[in-house]
């Protein structure tokens, strides 16, 4: 059986989801046909593959003709210790890091904690002042997976958790990947991924956004989903294989445009992930400054 040899490890909001989806229809690629994992993210409380033999059972269909194998779980790049995991078994694999303006990421990361259930602020800036009580374990949402999950300033200072995998693994081996250059030149930037990845180039599909905006019609599908995922976490129960949340998710889950950031709040965001941003640019060779603008 073959096993993972590459990884999309983050971050999240940063069209991972778009991406993986995309590779997963390359002809001599395997992603796993369920995103987020987060199986070497041991110091989070999320995913339901927690043992070796229903991990690696993921990749149970991967064929000769497919080159590379891989997987995407948007904790990696966060996580303290995911990377160190993986690099235990695989000491070959490839990374793709996927990078967005912090100030951008953190507020579409919000809406997403929303949307899960996560966050039961929803006001984002009311969110964000508890970031500094949040970090010392005060003020978590009573559904909240993990912690870590609304604590959106760690999570979205790119340019830390990006030093902290150039420090365990060769930059050889690692791609960062601008969402604002997918959107802005994807099939340059695809070109790119692939040469990396070691795959031939195709491009027989349409390269539409994955993972938007989204909000429920009605919050008693989430939480039904949220507790059936939980029965079968504890008690080892199958799926139903019946598609019913399939269903309810086509009618109860809509996109959703929100207003954008308030200058002065944009402002106080700037001025936390400064530094931040200055080490993306430093590490990636890039000119960053345009993040700063309000």
């Amino acid at each position: 059986m073959k096993k993972p040899n590459f990884f999309i490890v983050g971050a999240p909001k940063c069209g991972t989801t778009s991406l993986a989806s995309w590779l997963a229809r390359h002809p001599e690629m395997f992603m796993s046909p369920v995103k987020e994992p987060h199986f070497f993210s041991t110091d989070f409380s999320l995913g339901d593959f927690n043992d070796e033999n229903s991990y690696f059972a993921l990749f149970v269909d991967a064929c000769p003709n497919h080159i590379t194998v891989g997987e995407a779980s948007a904790t990696y790049l966060r996580s303290e210790v995911a990377v160190r995991n993986i690099e235990n078994i695989y000491r070959d694999a490839r990374y793709i890091v996927m990078l967005r303006n912090p100030i951008d990421m953190a507020y579409s990361l919000h809406w997403q904690a929303v949307f899960s259930g996560d966050e039961n602020i929803e006001n984002f800036e009311q969110a964000w002042r508890l970031n500094s009580k949040r970090e010392n374990g005060q003020d978590i949402p009573p559904n909240c997976r993990d912690p870590k999950v609304v604590q959106y300033c760690r999570f979205c200072s790119l340019g830390n958790q990006l030093s902290r995998l150039y420090e365990t693994v060769d930059r050889k081996r690692v791609l960062p990947v601008f969402l604002e250059d997918l959107k802005d030149n994807t099939l340059q930037e695809w070109t790119r991924i692939l040469a990396f990845l070691g795959v031939s180039y195709w491009d027989d599909l349409e390269f539409r956004p994955q993972n938007r905006a989204k909000h429920w019609r009605w919050q008693w599908v989430r939480d039904l989903q949220r507790l059936y995922g939980e029965t079968r976490r504890r008690f080892g129960v199958p799926p139903l294989g019946w598609g019913v949340f399939k269903y309810l998710n086509r009618v109860a889950v809509k996109e959703s445009d929100r207003m954008p950031l308030s200058n002065e709040l944009r402002r106080e965001l700037v001025k936390t992930f400064s530094d931040d941003i200055d080490l993306l640019a430093e590490l990636t060779d890039r000119d960053l400054s345009h993040w700063k603008q309000i």
